[in-house]
């Protein structure tokens, strides 16, 4: 019994030695078996994905004379994942709008020419006030331009 035993552990000894194994090159790397950081089936879990943000674009301030149109030049860029994007406008008390307050558009950039203008001199404030979804999510921000009336 004890030499069936002896024997038995002598046949199992070698396989318990690792082998030298081959493998393609999509089954190398890590370990046999496990893909390989460059096969597709495992580069998919390290894609991440990406939005690009909504963006208005502005100057911060401007400078404009009292009872004088005035137009400040709003850039805008739009990816096609958002939808419902709208650009209100409003400003301080002095601050008047020759044209529309709002401005909508979808999936596209450009610029929009704002026409304004200040009744009384000193420091107004022109507020822009962006909704839009982005993958049914609702984003909202606003931004102002400082408006320097003389």
């Amino acid at each position: 019994m004890r030499t069936l035993k002896s024997i038995g552990c002598i046949l199992t000894l070698p396989l318990l030695i690792p082998l030298v194994a081959q493998s393609c090159e999509l089954h190398s790397g890590r370990g046999f078996g496990i893909f390989s950081s460059f096969h597709p089936l495992e580069q998919m879990h390290y894609q991440q994905t990406f939005t690009q943000p909504l963006h208005v674009t502005h100057p911060s301030s401007v400078k404009a004379e009292t009872n004088t149109p005035t137009v400040v030049k709003i850039d805008y860029g739009i990816p096609d994942t958002y939808k419902n994007v709208v650009i209100r406008f409003s400003g301080s008390d002095n601050v008047t709008f020759l044209d529309g307050v709002a401005l909508s558009a979808q999936g596209a950039s450009g610029s929009y020419p704002l026409k304004y203008h200040v009744t009384k001199p000193g420091s107004h404030k022109i507020s822009l006030h962006i909704n839009a979804l982005n993958h049914d999510v609702p984003v909202d921000f606003t931004q102002s331009i400082t408006v320097n009336a003389t």
